[in-house]
């Protein structure tokens, strides 16, 4: 009787739901480093599958976390205005176009239940960041996929053809650098890429990487390109990667005017980015030597991760983020599951074409080692 009334109420529930979130698939954030470590207590674990900073949090982020934490019991700044002041003067840029979140997929989510409606086209790259396709599809989104090219760049000239081909474009959204590939659009590819697009098309540029690209030459400045057209626009960056706070959710996000911002505070939830967070993202961007650390260990660990790759035969795509997309040549869950016996975390792609891939985020030295050490064994292990 129990189990007869369990499958009428699922049945129930199965009649509620909007058929676009029926048919989403779940986020696959995968099991957190303790997990892991419990499931194998005795093999020391490293996580190197969500692109974490691997310094852990700053010590001036971790002070400003001490005095949050004894003004818990208060509700925190709604509008996170002093966060937005920091930024406003370091990036610069005007205070009323910038809006934060928890984490830059909050406001992503947002810009989906502000500005898509069910057919809207909404242009994304393949792969890219899963998010992107499956808070468009939520909102019953006409998702059209660009795939990376067999070297794993930005096609310019698929893209523009993609983008001739969908007249009513209403969303294009670019992750810059990319995610997982860790490639780029330089300023010529961005300009085409955005320059096609319908008048009316919103203009999304992911840069949750920016931080450890922006040095170099080739990368596209997003914001002098779109400052210099007319379509709609937000940048989205987050504290999550270089910044050390992937725990405490937070992210900002850059438009191209602040009536955008208006219409998300219309679907955003009260106080969305907690007290703690907002002091430690404050904190951090006062602490630049900590960002400077970070993106110079990533650029010299990943110059001699890829170089031993490629010495055991393996594609690498290129990247300027804090990961490197690998094909392994075979299936990249059995690979991860080889690696993760071994004491070693990282991403396995499944997303259809690229199940051969994993993604293995730039660690310190000694864990980069490991990891080299471990993906050698089990490829001469055949």
């Amino acid at each position: 009787m129990a189990a007869n009334t369990k499958l009428t109420e699922t049945l129930k529930i199965n009649a509620l739901v909007r058929p676009e979130v029926a048919g989403l698939p779940a986020y696959g954030a995968g099991q957190t480093l303790s997990q892991a470590q419990m499931a194998r207590p005795s093999v020391d674990m490293v996580n190197l599958s969500v692109n974490e900073n691997p310094f852990g949090i700053s010590d001036r982020a971790k002070q400003a976390l001490e005095q949050a934490f004894a003004d818990a019991a208060c509700y925190p700044d709604s509008q996170c205005l002093e966060l937005r002041e920091v930024l406003a003067e370091q990036l610069p840029f005007e205070l009323e176009r910038i809006v934060v979140g928890n984490g830059s997929e909050d406001i992503l989510s947002m810009l989906c239940k502000a500005f898509i409606k069910p057919g809207d086209q909404v242009m994304v790259a393949k792969p890219t960041f899963s998010l992107h396709p499956i808070y468009a599809n939520m909102m019953g989104a006409e998702v059209i996929a660009v795939p990376m090219s067999a070297d794993m760049h930005y096609d310019v000239e698929d893209w523009l053809r993609h983008i001739r081909q969908a007249p009513e474009l209403k969303v294009l959204m670019l992750a810059n650098p990319s995610n997982p590939v860790g490639c780029t659009l330089d300023h010529q590819g961005l300009t085409a890429c955005i320059a096609a697009c319908p008048l009316d098309t919103l203009i999304v540029i992911d840069e949750a990487y920016f931080e450890f690209a922006q040095q170099d030459e080739t990368f596209a400045d997003s914001l002098a390109i779109l400052g210099a057209q007319s379509h709609p626009w937000i940048v989205l960056r987050t504290f999550s990667k270089a910044y050390g706070l992937a725990g405490l959710r937070v992210g900002y996000g850059l438009v191209s005017d602040s009536s955008i911002i208006d219409y998300l505070d219309r679907v955003r939830t009260p106080y969305n980015v907690n007290r703690a967070a907002q002091s430690a993202a404050i904190a951090v961007l006062k602490d630049p030597g900590y960002l400077q650390k970070t993106c110079a260990l990533v650029s010299e660990q990943a110059l001699w991760v890829r170089a031993e790759l490629k010495s055991l035969g393996l594609f690498v795509a290129p990247s300027q983020a804090n990961f490197l997309f690998i094909d392994c040549g075979r299936d990249a869950c059995q690979v991860a599951g080889q690696l993760l016996e071994a004491g070693i975390m990282v991403k396995p792609w499944r997303e259809p074409g690229y199940e051969h891939y994993i993604r293995m985020t730039i660690g310190l030295e000694q864990q980069n080692k490991r990891f080299v050490r471990a993906l050698a064994q089990i490829l001469q292990g055949d």
